[in-house]
C-alpha cells in the first residue's frame, strides 16, 4: 500500500512551479536593481575621488 503523504500531488507541483517561477522573476528584478545601484556608486565614487584629488595634482600657476 502506497502511502499517501509521499504520493505526488499535481495540484501541489503546479502550485510550486508557479510560485518558484514568481520567486525567480523577483529575484531577477531585485538583482538587477541592485546591480544599477552598486554602478551608480562606484561612478559617484570615482567622480567625488577625481574631485578631490585632481586639483592637488595641478601645481598652483604664477601670477604675474
Amino acid at each position: 500500500m502506497q502511502n499517501p503523504y509521499t504520493a505526488k500531488n499535481p495540484f501541489m507541483s503546479m502550485w510550486l512551479s508557479a510560485a518558484n517561477s514568481s520567486a525567480g522573476m523577483m529575484r531577477g528584478a531585485w538583482t538587477a536593481e541592485m546591480h544599477r545601484q552598486q554602478q551608480e556608486f562606484v561612478q559617484n565614487w570615482i567622480k567625488m575621488s577625481m574631485q578631490f584629488w585632481m586639483p592637488m595634482l595641478n601645481p598652483p600657476r604664477d601670477r604675474k
